[in-house]
């Protein structure tokens, strides 16, 4: 039996195989991701639509990140960016292509995950022409370091004593406006250690930021069965009980003293926050029948958008609002 570890890491190949499934069929602008899948599924056109609003929400925030804090006052690139449990994720590399960068990007994962990440992109060409001149491959190929972008092995549960140590050793600058990004990550980690995560940041970074995409309402109908399709597989959402609603995860963050927080369920996005125009050419890929059903999916995922401090670099960010 695969030990409860081994079946999360499992979920990076799962979301990877969606947002293949995207890209490759035009909802998305991922051209790196299909490295990172060795075989390709269709998926079901909900899995697809909702797989979309999940990398656009991302994106949008990302970019609004960077644009925010393309130069300081010297005229350099400032800012952080750090993923937690960052899986196959190749925001990366789409940044990197596009010019659009902050001065340090971090991937954090666990070693078995950054060990195949790591070996996929040093096996591909397109992705190893887009690592820095002076990337390093270090820990036995579990990590790469430069001084743009670390990919750094570690336990999100042992946060401060193991992860901060590797962040501070490769420049992580707790001075500097920084957005970490969770997708999926925080909800399968005991309350206790996504708090502490959560603590650390708002005890020690001085102008964070930070979005949040998970998994929400448990006690419905369509809710239990989420979870209950997730533990046959041997998942088990941690964190949902402690969070369930939209204004609970918005409320977590308040409660520690941020600035603002905003949680938006994935329908409301879909339906309220995208274009019109790319809702119409969303339509034109697949035909959607089973649109109630999808509705009710994307009612139980949610971003939630949280900022410390306004500082300029966050007060102009918004979930809700076009790049």
């Amino acid at each position: 039996m695969e030990s409860s570890d081994a079946v999360v890491q499992g979920t990076s190949n799962d979301a990877a195989v969606s947002r293949e499934s995207a890209a490759r069929l035009g909802y998305i602008d991922d051209p790196f991701i299909r490295h990172f899948v060795k075989r390709p599924l269709r998926r079901a056109p909900l899995i697809n639509r909702g797989t979309h609003s999940r990398f656009d929400g991302v994106q949008r925030i990302l970019r609004q990140f960077i644009k925010q804090t393309q130069k300081d006052s010297q005229g350099h690139a400032c800012g952080q960016i750090v993923v937690l449990g960052a899986g196959m994720d190749t925001s990366y590399f789409l940044l990197r292509q596009q010019g659009l960068l902050p001065r340090r990007y971090f991937e954090i994962d666990f070693s078995d995950i950054t060990a195949k990440k790591a070996a996929t992109v040093y096996r591909s060409s397109a992705l190893r022409a887009l690592l820095p001149e002076d990337t390093v491959v270090t820990e036995g190929g579990s990590e790469l370091h430069s001084a743009e972008y670390s990919l750094l092995a570690g336990d999100l549960r042992q946060f401060e004593s193991q992860v901060v140590p590797k962040l501070m050793a490769r420049g992580f600058d707790c001075s500097e406006p920084t957005l970490f990004l969770s997708e999926c990550v925080l909800i399968y980690l005991d309350p206790q250690h996504s708090d502490a995560i959560l603590n650390w940041i708002t005890a020690n970074v001085a102008h964070a930021g930070i979005l949040t995409y998970e998994q929400i309402l448990p006690t419905d109908r369509f809710g239990q069965m989420m979870i209950e399709n997730l533990r046959a597989r041997g998942l088990e959402l941690r964190g949902l009980h402690a969070y369930p609603t939209l204004q609970s995860n918005s409320q977590r963050f308040l409660d520690l003293g941020w600035h603002s927080a905003v949680a938006v369920d994935l329908a409301t996005y879909h339906e309220q926050l995208l274009e019109p125009l790319e809702r119409e050419r969303l339509a034109k890929i697949e035909f959607l029948d089973e649109w109630e059903e999808f509705i009710l999916l994307a009612q139980h995922y949610a971003f939630t958008f949280a900022f410390t401090s306004q500082s300029s670099h966050f007060a102009h960010m918004d979930i809700e609002k076009p790049n």
